[in-house]
């Protein structure tokens, strides 16, 4: 909070009508957060880590992106493969849990958005089978956001033009808005990105592309 606080009010002073969005699991830090006027709070956990988030972010009325992550990060290199199936089944089990958590605490319907939680937990070709099959976790019934940004997948792909090797983070950006591209022509309604102009320029022709339809 010490570093993340200052940094947050700095935006706020700068931009006041800016949207800002706050990363955690922590409870505490979601509550400074939207304290200091955060008004969401991206929970990579889909409130299953800390088990006053839930209620917390009711009482706040702020927006909710619920993430579904497989098993807990020291896990994940344990994690046994599964089939297509079988991954988007859990993806969408791990998110209809969360929607429950929320639900019980008293979270409003409309305030939530459901991530699918890209290289959390997934294995590499998991993540374009969960790419591939996006859609599929709209019957959920709330907007889908995709954060491909530069995820280690996409790095993993290109890495046979990098004499096999893993693409650095920063030459992913390319990749990354194609990646971006899929999500959106495959439901997502909103998207995290680093370099904004080109994904901006990118997701307009997405857009156009499903008006077209």
């Amino acid at each position: 909070q010490g570093r993340l606080l200052p940094v947050l009010e700095g935006i706020l002073r700068v931009r006041d009508e800016a949207i800002v969005s706050i990363d955690t699991y922590k409870t505490s830090t979601a509550f400074a957060a939207v304290k200091a006027g955060a008004e969401i709070v991206n929970d990579v956990s889909g409130l299953t880590w800390d088990e006053e988030m839930a209620g917390m972010c009711a009482v706040a009325k702020c927006g909710v992106v619920l993430m579904q992550t497989r098993g807990r990060p020291e896990e994940w290199g344990a994690l046994p493969r599964l089939s297509a199936s079988e991954l988007v089944a859990a993806v969408g089990a791990g998110l209809a849990g969360s929607l429950e958590i929320a639900g019980r605490a008293g979270i409003a319907r409309e305030a939530i958005v459901l991530d699918p939680g890209y290289g959390f937990g997934k294995r590499f070709e998991e993540n374009y089978v969960l790419l591939a099959r996006q859609a599929e976790l709209l019957a959920l019934g709330h907007p889908l956001l995709a954060g491909v940004s530069r995820k280690s997948f996409l790095g993993r792909t290109l890495a046979p033009l990098y004499g096999g090797k893993d693409a650095p983070a920063q030459a992913r950006e390319t990749a990354s808005v194609a990646a971006m591209v899929a999500a959106i022509l495959n439901g997502a309604s909103i998207v995290r990105v680093h370099a904004v102009r080109p994904a901006v320029e990118a997701a307009r022709i997405a857009d156009e592309v499903l008006e077209a339809f």
